[in-house]
């Protein structure tokens, strides 16, 4: 009799934090309609050369959690995922682990707290690389400011402030790991499984795997995955 009211007491406690995750993403999707307040003016004309995004297309998504299908977009500079809802632009209210899926299902962005390479805690969107059920790739997309340069002498010219893009960074998570940086190098690469090691890199030499595209990370991340 205890075990069938543990169960029964377990079973809707399941379902009642499963309800609670779905309310919660809805409630972020109508946040976005209705709560004004929590948007900044991202309407104003932005003069400046270059671009805030990798991609300036908005997108059809679904934030995980909710059935709603929404304009998406991710502005790399502000690091905002931003909505388009009737002719205005909105910034979708951002949660701790929360994701976002693109319908095409090409591309998914989440939400999280991570250590970046120079040991500086963050949290912001990284957009998934490679995500399987223990080990998950994520890639920062990242815009910065590059100030205007004024001339220093009547052989130099006046540069423009102009949005540029960062330098690509990886990191990997492990299990329930933080999400650390992943750099880029065969020597820390096989080290992620040490008593894998061997394996590893005879995978990333008989698949002439290139650190360089995401595509073959993806496949060292599932590769990885499946040692574990």
């Amino acid at each position: 009799m205890k075990k069938i009211l543990f169960l029964s007491i377990s079973l809707t406690a399941l379902f009642s934090n499963f309800a609670e995750a779905q309310i919660n993403a809805q409630q972020t999707v109508n946040d976005i309609v209705t709560n004004e307040r929590r948007f900044a003016d991202k309407n104003a004309v932005d003069k400046t050369a270059g671009s805030k995004y990798f991609n300036e297309t908005f997108l059809p998504a679904k934030i995980v959690g909710s059935n709603e299908i929404i304009l998406v977009r991710h502005n790399a500079y502000t690091d905002d995922m931003e909505v388009s809802v009737n002719d205005d632009i909105k910034i979708v209210p951002a949660e701790t682990n929360m994701v976002i899926n693109m319908v095409n299902g090409s591309i998914s962005y989440e939400y999280v707290p991570y250590t970046n390479e120079k040991g500086v805690k963050k949290e912001g969107y990284l957009k998934l690389v490679s995500n399987n059920p223990k080990v998950k790739i994520y890639k920062s997309e990242v815009v910065y400011l590059k100030p205007e340069v004024h001339p220093a002498s009547g052989y130099d010219t006046y540069q423009p402030a102009s949005y540029k893009k960062a330098k690509d960074e990886y990191f990997i998570k492990i299990g329930d790991s933080e999400i650390k940086t992943l750099p880029l190098k065969k020597k820390a690469i096989v080290s992620i499984v040490p008593e894998k090691e061997k394996e590893i890199a005879s995978f990333i030499k008989e698949n002439k795997i290139s650190f360089s595209e995401d595509a073959d990370l993806n496949q060292l991340g599932k590769f990885i995955n499946s040692l574990m």
